[in-house]
């Protein structure tokens, strides 16, 4: 999704010269997570041991 024609042209300017680095970043780092989610499994968000708590 891209909101840079609409609601900052000099933003879209800017996508136009260097590329879309902020969108490219974010494909990147959802790929990793679910690339990482195969491999590891996470407790759903929230629910998870804060590190070093003794498991119950």
């Amino acid at each position: 999704m891209n909101y840079a024609d609409t609601t900052a042209p000099i933003y879209a300017e800017l996508i136009r010269e260097q590329g879309d680095v902020p969108g490219d970043v974010r494909r990147t780092a959802e790929e990793v997570l679910r690339d990482l989610s195969r491999v590891i499994q996470m407790p759903p968000a929230g629910l998870g041991q804060a590190a070093g708590a003794p498991m119950q």
